[in-house]
Order: C-alpha cells, then sequence, then structure tokens
C-alpha cells in the first residue's frame, strides 16, 4: 500500500487518539507494620485495615460490595489466609453493607453493645437503611463492652468501644501494642475537625473531645527494653523522634498520620472547648462565636465553622 507524505502526517496526528488509555493502577494495601495492612482504593474513599496472621485476617472496615473484588485481589498479594474477623468503627460503616460477604463465609463480626445496636436499626427494613445483604442478628458476631482483646497466633488486638458519645454513638477503634498501630475510623482525620453525625447514632462534639482523649489514652507510651542497634559512625544522625511520633494511626481517610497529631488537635480542641463555654456564659450568640475564630490555631484545620458551631450548640443545650 502507498502512503503519501499527507497521509503518514494524518497518521501521526491520529496515533495518540487511537492510543489506549493509560491504565489505572489496581488499589494495593500498604504495610504499616509487621502484620498491620491498610487500603485507600482512591482519593476520598474510606481505607480499609487488615491485621494479617498465621490464623487468619482480622478486616477493619471493608468496602461497600461494589468494592470486594478489589479488596479480595489486593489482599492475595498480602496473604493466602482467610478473613475471620471483621470490626466495623462506626454504624455508618454497617450500613454501608461490606462486611456482609465477610460475614457470610463464616468471619464473625465483632461490635461493640452500642453500635451493634445501631447496626441492627441500619439494617432493618426502611427507605433509609442498609442495603438487604447488610448483616443481621442471626449472624455470627461478638458483642462487647468497653473492650474485646483478641491473640490470633499469639499477636495481641484490642478492640475498644468509645465510652461517650463522640463522632457517633457507638465510636470503636483497634490497637495492636506490639506493632504501635492504631486504626480509628472517623474519629479522626488529620488536619480536620470531624463531621458530628445527626443521623441514629448521633455524635456529641464535646462527647467527641472526650472520645478523642480516650483514643489517645489508649495507647501505652513505653520504652523499648530491646537493645537499639548504633547507627553507622560515617551515617549522617537521623532525626530523633517522640514516643508519640512512633505510633501510627489509620485514619478513615488518606495516608497514615501518627499519635502527636492526634495530641496536637486534641490541645486545639479543648480550648476552643473553653472558648464556646466562655461564650454561653456570656451570652453570646452562636454566629458571633464562629466568626471570632478563624485566626490560628482554630483556623489551622478544616471544618472549623461546621464544628465550631455544632460544639456551641451542644453546650448551649447543656
Amino acid at each position: 500500500m502507498r502512503i503519501t507524505t499527507r497521509s503518514a502526517a494524518l497518521a501521526v496526528i491520529l496515533m495518540p487518539a487511537l492510543a489506549p488509555a493509560a491504565r489505572v493502577p489496581a488499589p494495593a494495601f500498604i504495610k504499616a507494620s509487621d502484620h498491620f495492612y491498610y487500603l485507600e482504593f482512591a482519593p476520598g474513599t474510606p481505607n480499609t485495615g487488615a491485621v494479617v496472621t498465621s490464623e487468619g485476617v482480622l478486616l477493619i472496615d471493608p468496602p461497600p460490595d461494589a468494592g470486594t473484588p478489589a479488596l479480595l485481589s489486593a489482599l492475595k498479594a498480602v496473604t493466602s489466609r482467610p478473613v475471620r474477623w471483621v470490626v466495623l468503627t462506626d454504624y455508618q460503616r454497617a450500613r454501608a453493607g461490606g462486611a456482609a460477604t465477610f460475614v457470610k463465609q463464616g468471619a464473625a463480626l465483632i461490635c461493640s453493645k452500642e453500635l451493634n445496636r445501631l447496626a441492627t436499626a441500619a439494617s432493618a427494613p426502611g427507605p433509609d437503611t442498609a442495603p438487604p445483604q447488610a448483616p443481621d442478628e442471626s449472624d455470627p458476631r461478638f458483642v462487647f463492652g468497653g473492650q474485646l482483646h483478641l491473640f490470633p497466633a499469639g499477636i495481641e488486638i484490642r478492640i475498644i468501644a468509645i465510652r461517650h458519645k463522640a463522632r457517633t454513638a457507638g465510636d470503636v477503634i483497634v490497637f495492636v501494642p506490639s506493632e504501635k498501630v492504631l486504626q480509628v475510623g472517623d474519629l479522626f482525620n488529620p488536619a480536620t475537625y470531624p463531621i458530628i453525625d445527626n443521623g441514629p447514632g448521633e455524635g456529641s462534639a464535646p462527647g467527641w473531645i472526650d472520645g478523642l482523649k480516650q483514643a489517645i489514652e489508649s495507647v501505652p507510651l513505653l520504652k523499648s527494653a530491646m537493645p537499639q542497634p548504633k547507627p553507622e559512625p560515617t551515617a549522617p544522625p537521623e532525626p530523633e523522634l517522640t514516643m508519640e511520633e512512633t505510633v501510627t494511626v489509620i485514619p478513615a481517610y488518606g495516608a497514615a498520620a501518627n499519635l502527636q497529631q492526634m495530641k496536637s488537635l486534641l490541645a486545639v480542641v479543648v480550648k476552643l472547648r473553653a472558648e464556646a463555654a466562655r461564650a454561653v456564659a456570656a451570652g453570646r450568640d452562636r454566629e458571633t462565636f464562629v466568626r471570632l475564630l478563624a485566626a490560628d490555631p482554630y483556623g489551622a484545620y478544616g471544618n472549623l465553622e461546621a464544628f465550631a458551631g455544632r460544639l456551641f450548640d451542644d453546650l448551649q443545650r447543656k
């Protein structure tokens, strides 16, 4: 076939348009410690955690059913062990329905008493409830009070119920002490104040501050008794981390954070609560109080207006 110069030029122009679209990388688990992994499907989608042991996997906040195939594919790259336990960090994760697939395959659902109540209500038929495949009360589950300990393959996993009405009325966190990894769901996200739930599991802004404090205090800060390797004489010294910075925190969204970031936010919101209490006692209105908070340290975090307004309203109702 003869190709003229004009035809060749046209082919060059068309080739980029006909080229296949760039493939989006499949989601993959990120290793946070020896046994703790987390998976972010895409920016803005919730993280899923996995504690991987020789006795099986504990899965934290699995995605809705549509994301299960991608989750299983990513998990297969890490382990061939089955999912044996599923933990949800609040009732909205139960409403999303992602645990059902694993529960049907024999995994046990782990819930605090309050979260179990909210999750059961969320899975009941109704116009604004979970999909039909959400776990129901007949599924295998462990319901605990304040705290439940698991020891798969000798690895301690602490599943802790937040005592206070916090972001919701049934927040749960998961901590692996030996590996200093804490997954907190929406209880904490770096650089932003929380969105306090107004649904069936209604939370409380002052209670969230107390819940954040409980989560921080659930992590014992002890120096390792193991001798640490000495650095090479010629190697540049690495910056020394505080004990808080050595604790990895998996939030609901985005990259891993650390306990120091949680403590920094707590220090700010404790001051913010005191400001709100003074404003309420002085008889100020909500709008005036919120308008005066734009400066640091309060303005350094996102969602300030909504959270400060909710904090003011909750304190005013007391």
